[in-house]
């Protein structure tokens, strides 16, 4: 019987135990994209009392009511996408890196439409811009950390 630090495919070595820093980044990811799953769903409900609580006007929530499909598809897929990358990165996928390079590319063609053509800076103002761009550097850092991992033989 091949021990884990066998050849286990021929071309790299057997995985290795799982380290305490993949479960932070899986438990501050879960909840970083699970706020993102609550509002993106409350947005598609259009929920009123959800908008008052975010102190959105009028301007702010003819933005998100009137949201055009583009958009809504990366949207759509950086939520899904961010929150596999948890399931993923705790069951040690390899499919996690995937799925957190595709949640950061969502984010990024998501703020360019938002921001270039959907004046979101404007419309949502400094702080919300601001958590995007957050959200968008975390995301492309989980990405990397997944790469790691990979290369380490923690996913597999």
């Amino acid at each position: 019987m091949p021990s884990s630090t066998t050849m286990s495919s021929g071309t790299r070595p057997g995985r290795v135990a799982t380290p305490w820093h993949l479960w932070v980044v899986a438990g501050f990811f879960l909840l970083l994209y699970a706020i993102g799953a609550y509002d993106y769903v409350q947005v598609l409900l259009e929920n009123d009392s959800y908008f008052d609580a975010q102190g959105y006007g009028p301007e702010q929530v003819e933005y998100f009511t009137d949201y055009p499909r583009l958009p809504l598809f990366f949207w759509t897929a950086n939520v899904a996408s961010g929150l596999a990358v948890v399931v993923l990165l705790v069951l040690r996928s390899r499919w996690a890196v995937l799925a957190a390079a595709t949640a950061t590319q969502a984010q990024v063609y998501l703020q360019i439409i938002t921001f270039g053509f959907m004046d979101r800076w404007n419309v949502l103002g400094v702080r919300l811009a601001v958590t995007d761009i957050v959200v968008l550097l975390l995301t492309a850092a989980v990405w990397l950390y997944g790469r790691r991992m990979r290369r380490a033989n923690v996913l597999t």
